[in-house]
C-alpha cells in the first residue's frame, strides 16, 4: 500500500526567510538588537500559557540556567530519570550538584513518582521530569512530592511541543520548563532553547544568568539600553552570568517556527498514526503507552521488542 505524503513537510518556509531578511536588513544595529528575540519570547509565552519565556542558545543552557537560578549548587541532589538525553544530568553536574536516578514507569517510560519519593533525601533540592519522546510524565503526583518536600520542579520538555497533561499544555505545570530548538525537534532554529515560568523573580535570575549578570535585564527585558551603558555611575552587573543569549537570526527562524507550530506538530502526529497503524497485529512490538488524560506530542514513535520466546 502506498502511504499518503503530507504536503507540509518542508521545515523551512517563506516565513522563516522573511523574518531572517528583517534581521539582515537591520544591519545588526545595536538599536535593533533583541527585537526578534522579544517577539519570539512573547509568542512562545502566550502559546505555552506562561508569563515568562526566555530564549537561549541551546536546550542544555536552558536547564543549567534554570537550576542555577533556583539555587542548585555543590552538595545538592537532583532527581532525574535514567532514560533521556545526557544533557539532563549534565546540567545538574554543571551546577556542581549530583544527579540521582529514579526509575521509570515500565509502560509509559516516564519518571515514576513512587521511585522519586523513595530517593528524596535531606540533600534533594530539585526534580527534573522528562517528557520522553513527547509524552508528559505523571505531573500531579510529582508536583505534590515537590510541594511536600520543598523541591524545585524543572520540566525537561525538549521533545514535547503541544503535548497535554490533564487538559494543561506541557510546559506550564512545573516551576519552570525547558524546551529545545535543536535540529531534530518539532520546531527548530538549528540550535536554540527556551525556558518558561510564571515566577517573576525566578525569571529575572534566569535572564541575568544568560545575559552576563546585567542588572538592568529581567524576565521580560533581554538587553541593557544605550542609556545604561553610557551612564558612568551605572553598576552594570548584579551577578556573574554566562553569555547564553539566542542570536537574532536564530530567533527569527524560531519565531516563524512557533507561528507554524500546529502545522509542524500535526505532521509528526500524522506520521506517528501511520506507523502505529502499520504495527497493528505485531504482538512482539509494544509501543510507548499514553495514559488516559495525556496527549502525546509524537516527537518520535518508540517501542520495545518482546523476545520471541515470550510470545509463543
Amino acid at each position: 500500500m502506498r502511504l499518503p505524503i503530507a504536503t507540509d513537510t518542508q521545515r523551512i518556509s517563506g516565513l522563516e526567510y522573511q523574518y531572517v531578511r528583517e534581521v539582515l536588513d537591520s544591519q545588526f544595529r545595536s538599536s535593533a538588537g533583541s527585537r526578534m528575540n522579544t517577539r519570539l519570547e512573547q509568542a512562545f509565552a502566550e502559546r505555552f500559557e506562561c508569563e515568562y519565556a526566555i530564549a537561549f542558545v541551546n536546550g542544555t543552557a536552558t536547564l543549567h540556567a534554570a537550576l542555577a537560578a533556583a539555587g542548585i549548587g555543590p552538595g545538592d541532589e537532583v532527581i532525574v530519570p535514567p532514560l533521556t538525553m545526557a544533557s539532563t544530568s549534565f546540567a545538574v553536574l554543571h551546577c556542581g550538584a549530583v544527579p540521582v536516578f529514579a526509575d521509570i514507569d515500565p509502560h509509559s517510560w516516564t519518571l515514576d513518582p513512587g521511585s522519586v519519593e523513595q530517593r528524596v533525601t535531606p540533600r534533594t533540592k530539585a526534580v527534573i521530569p522528562v517528557s520522553i519522546y513527547g509524552l508528559s510524565p505523571d505531573m500531579d503526583p510529582l508536583m505534590e512530592i515537590c510541594r511536600r518536600s520543598g523541591l524545585f520542579c524543572l520540566e525537561d520538555d525538549a521533545q514535547c511541543f503541544l503535548g497535554y497533561y490533564r487538559g494543561r499544555v506541557v510546559g506550564s505545570i512545573g516551576h519552570a520548563s525547558s524546551f529545545s530548538f535543536q535540529s531534530s525537534k518539532h520546531i527548530t532554529s538549528g540550535e536554540g532553547g527556551m525556558v518558561t515560568t510564571n515566577d517573576g523573580e525566578l525569571a529575572d535570575r534566569i535572564r541575568r544568568f544568560n545575559s552576563l549578570g546585567y542588572a538592568a535585564v529581567g524576565g521580560k527585558k533581554g538587553r541593557i539600553s544605550k542609556t545604561d551603558i553610557q551612564d558612568p555611575d551605572y553598576e552594570r552587573h548584579a551577578s556573574i552570568g554566562y553569555n547564553d543569549r539566542m542570536p537574532e537570526v536564530c530567533a527569527a527562524v524560531a519565531l516563524a517556527q512557533v507561528e507554524r507550530l500546529d502545522e509542524r506538530v500535526d505532521a509528526r502526529r500524522r506520521a506517528a498514526a501511520l506507523l502505529l497503524e502499520a504495527r497493528d497485529g505485531c504482538s512482539w512490538l509494544i509501543p510507548q503507552r499514553t495514559p488516559a488524560g495525556s496527549v502525546h506530542a509524537c516527537w518520535t514513535v518508540a517501542a520495545h521488542i518482546v523476545p520471541e520466546a515470550k510470545i509463543s
